[in-house]
């Protein structure tokens, strides 16, 4: 109820419910006149009233009305159990709403006015006890639930952070791995620039044995001189990127050739079955490096999470695409890796960059898979 308004209708329509309660309690229960109550009752209303948007005026309207009792009718009996009642819901409601150091003394206050209106009505000095006990109760209850509020708040407060933070580690996890894709890719264009420009140098000598036309050679030499450049360039551009790198003189790794990986996985006690299906055909050299790297996660992820010591990789060549598919029978998260890494991140990323699609997720019949798509190269490219 953050309005102001709001907090004032329910005000309202409490001290309604309040003021027609201690109205019947004192007409048919108690037989005596409503004037003797109409002080005490007031000053309750109105602490009902302005509770919801000054708590400290419920607390001290519950402090008065005993008080207030006595001095307008002291041969009266002492208010009823409505009002009572009334004390403390607004002792509690105090407690709930303000500090400890603002709340404790207003218990403390409305405890000490009850006790002080019943034993000046001729009641024995026990009240001091009864409502030390009642409105403590209700300053510990309304305590009890400001702590409670405020540890909620707190947890989703912390929620909020924590959903941040996730999102920021999956995007730096994104990037990271783009980056890696990035220099791969700047190695597949390097060598294929560099195959360009020695097809061009071939054409050139072959075409001065022949002595082809001025214009032509020209032609072919700025060609290759261009290439050159171009792979200089890239290069730069790769020791830049691969300065951190500990495996950048390391082959690229290729789809067709797992068994330095199955190996590897063994020796860690995996055991991985290779299953080849169709013709192989030809990837681009960054397709084929994403097509081992999400392997060998894949695997990696099987052997951290799945529970089992087994594992299999199909890869079936078609037309067009090749489907590369790991699964296991493992009880645990397996290739999936949710539970709390990137590694499905990783492999999505990679899948999107080569142009082709990924799907992961637990089998019907037990364990895990991860199943990606990559394009085929249509037309094959004859390199010297």
């Amino acid at each position: 109820m953050r309005p102001h308004l709001v907090r004032l209708a329910a005000g309202l329509v409490a001290g309604a419910v309040v003021f027609g309660g201690c109205l019947a309690e004192t007409v048919v229960y108690r037989g005596v006149e409503p004037g003797l109550f109409a002080l005490p009752t007031a000053a309750l209303v109105v602490g009902v009233v302005l509770a919801p948007l000054l708590p400290w005026l419920g607390m001290l309207g519950a402090a008065a009305s005993f008080p207030l009792q006595v001095l307008a009718a002291p041969d009266s009996p002492g208010i009823g159990g409505i009002a009572l009642v009334t004390m403390m819901v607004l002792v509690a409601h105090g407690a709930r709403r303000l500090p400890t150091r603002v709340s404790a003394p207003g218990a403390v206050l409305a405890a000490l006015g009850g006790a002080s209106g019943s034993i000046a009505s001729g009641s024995p000095w026990f009240e001091l006890v009864f409502f030390g006990a009642t409105m403590g109760g209700a300053w510990l209850v309304g305590s009890l639930l400001r702590r409670e509020s405020r540890r909620g708040s707190e947890l989703a407060r912390l929620a909020d952070e924590l959903a941040v933070e996730r999102e920021r580690s999956t995007r730096l996890a994104v990037v990271e791995e783009r980056s890696r894709i990035s220099r791969e890719l700047h190695d597949a264009v390097a060598h294929s620039v560099a195959v360009m420009t020695l097809q061009a140098g071939v054409v050139r000598r072959r075409l001065e044995r022949l002595d082809a036309a001025d214009a032509e050679v020209a032609a072919l030499r700025s060609v290759e001189d261009l290439g050159r450049r171009s792979v200089d360039e890239l290069r730069r551009v790769v020791g830049v990127l691969r300065e951190d790198d500990d495996d950048a003189s390391s082959p690229a790794p290729s789809l067709t050739d797992l068994d330095d990986l199955v190996a590897r996985l063994a020796g860690a006690g995996l055991t991985v079955s290779v299953r080849v299906v169709g013709e192989p055909g030809r990837l681009a050299p960054a397709t084929d490096v994403s097509a081992h790297r999400i392997v060998a996660e894949a695997l990696t992820n099987v052997l951290r999470h799945a529970g089992t010591d087994r594992a299999e990789v199909t890869v079936t060549w078609e037309n067009r695409t090749v489907a590369v598919e790991v699964t296991d029978r493992g009880s645990g998260s397996g290739a999936g890796d949710p539970t709390g890494g990137h590694g499905l991140v990783h492999l999505r990323e990679r899948a999107l960059m080569a142009g082709g699609t990924l799907a992961a997720g637990p089998r019907p019949d037990g364990g895990f898979a991860v199943r990606v798509v990559l394009p085929v190269l249509a037309v094959e490219v004859a390199t010297p």
